[in-house]
C-alpha cells in the first residue's frame, strides 16, 4: 500500500514537475516550490531575508514532506523504525544550483538525551548511524551509484 501512494505521489510530482516553467520557476522562489509540489508555502521570507540559505530550503522541504520521503526510504532499505531504543532526525540541504535536495537521515539512541556524564554521551554517539538520501526536486531518488559516476 505504501509503495502504491509513494508511486502516486511521485508521479503527481513528475508532472507538476513538467509544468513548474515560466516566471515562478526560478529555485530561488518560493513560487517556484509551490507550483511543483502544489502546495502553499507559509511562513517561509524570500532567499535574501536568511543568512543561511539553508534555512530557506529546509523549510520549504518540511512543507514538501521532503523529510518524511527520506525516513521512509531508509525505513525501507534499512529498516531504520523509531523505536523505544532509537529516534530518527533528518538535515536537509537543497539550493538553486542542485537539481536533489539532500537529507542526512539520522539514527540516534534515545539514552542520548538522558546521558549525564561526557563519557557516556561518547559512548552512545558510536551507536549513531547516518544515511544520506537524495531526492531528486521531481520526487525520484537519486543513486549513490549515479551521483559517484557524476563526479
Amino acid at each position: 500500500m505504501k509503495k502504491i501512494i509513494l508511486i502516486m505521489f511521485v508521479g503527481h510530482l513528475l508532472v507538476q514537475f513538467t509544468q513548474a516553467e515560466g516566471p515562478a520557476s526560478s529555485r530561488k522562489k518560493i513560487e517556484f516550490f509551490e507550483k511543483l509540489y502544489m502546495i502553499k508555502i507559509r511562513n517561509v521570507l524570500p532567499l535574501g531575508k536568511y543568512d543561511d540559505p539553508d534555512k530557506f530550503y529546509s523549510e520549504i522541504a518540511k512543507q514538501a514532506g521532503i523529510p518524511q520521503m527520506a525516513i521512509d526510504a531508509v525505513e525501507e532499505k534499512f529498516d531504520w523504525k523509531p523505536n523505544k531504543n532509537f529516534f530518527l532526525t533528518t538535515m536537509v540541504k537543497g539550493g538553486w544550483d542542485a537539481d536533489y535536495w539532500g537529507v542526512m537521515v539520522v539514527r540516534a539512541p534515545i539514552a542520548i538525551t538522558k546521558a549525564k556524564t561526557a563519557e557516556e554521551k561518547k559512548k552512545l554517539l558510536q551507536t549513531m548511524e547516518m544515511k544520506f538520501v537524495a531526492i531528486k526536486y521531481d520526487g525520484t531518488f537519486l543513486s549513490q551509484k549515479r551521483k559517484r559516476e557524476s563526479r
